[in-house]
């Protein structure tokens, strides 16, 4: 495994694209940092900072986040590097090395989420030092009741809070594309495939749910119980949280953000295995 992970990795740092993806990741954000900073300025000195767009570190975080195009930027590199011995047609001669598939496959898992967390953290990075230098208020103690759920009172969440909770949810997004591109093996396929069946999962369990609450209308207690689930299961599916990237407020303070932590290990967890699974079971053409 270690000769794996060795080869992998030289693989993915040797690669032009990694840096490429950087710099398009961290162009907006560093545009940003400039525009908040003249504006910091400007306010300053006209004695106006209470009216600026930037009153805490939180806020310049979450809207740095969402200038940045993380989701975008991983499925396309998650594509191309998983895709890219299939597509050249190298990838018999990797497995004639006696290499194991599913370690192979494990190993590329490990070396794709590592490119995405690199983006997430450069960007990060950048945002926690924009933040920590222009905010105009030092933002105000998380409440242990809203992180888990027991506060129905809108409280901004600690920023380090925010942030694991953002990097959960950017790496299970990467797990599932890395599964897509273990099921397509093409890169175009796989892009469109990371993009657009998330939103279809949702409205095929909608359509589902529609049914049910249908078939049970007599039954208030059931079609109750079905919508519930639904609007929770909407509330902590990718599409939802990865909108959380592009706002500029992050999530919604009825978010569970422990539990939306959890669900997102488990993802990476569940759809990384499958992919291991699949790369095992698939055949070599």
């Amino acid at each position: 495994m270690h000769n794996l992970l060795k080869f992998e990795y030289r693989r993915l740092f040797y690669r032009t694209s990694l840096y490429v993806c950087i710099a398009i990741v961290t162009g907006p954000v560093l545009f940003m940092f400039f525009v908040i900073a003249a504006s910091y300025l400007s306010a300053k000195n006209n004695g106006e900072l209470s009216l600026s767009l930037f009153s805490n570190t939180y806020g310049i975080v979450s809207q740095m986040i969402g200038a940045a195009n993380l989701t975008l930027l991983s499925v396309i590199f998650t594509s191309i590097f998983v895709c890219e011995d299939q597509t050249r047609g190298t990838i018999k001669t990797i497995y004639s090395l006696g290499y194991p598939r599913a370690k192979l496959s494990a190993a590329r898992f490990l070396a794709s989420a590592t490119a995405t967390a690199i983006m997430y953290w450069a960007v990060i990075l950048i945002a926690l030092i924009c933040g920590t230098l222009f905010s105009s208020t030092e933002n105000s103690a998380v409440d242990p009741g809203m992180i888990f759920g027991l506060t129905q009172e809108y409280k901004e969440p600690d920023v380090f809070v925010f942030i694991i909770q953002q990097f959960a949810v950017i790496m299970g997004a990467h797990s599932f594309y890395y599964l897509m591109a273990q099921i397509s093996q093409k890169t175009g396929i796989s892009i469109v495939l990371g993009i657009f069946i998330p939103g279809m999962i949702s409205s095929g369990f909608g359509v589902i749910t529609m049914i049910l609450a249908y078939v049970f209308n007599s039954n208030k207690a059931i079609t109750d119980a079905l919508g519930n689930a639904y609007m929770t299961f909407l509330q902590y599916w990718l599409p939802s949280m990865l909108n959380s990237l592009l706002s500029e407020i992050g999530m919604s303070s009825e978010l569970n953000y422990a539990a939306s932590i959890i669900v997102n290990i488990g993802y990476i967890v569940a759809f990384g295995a499958f992919a291991v699974l699949i790369s095992y079971k698939k055949e070599i053409k």
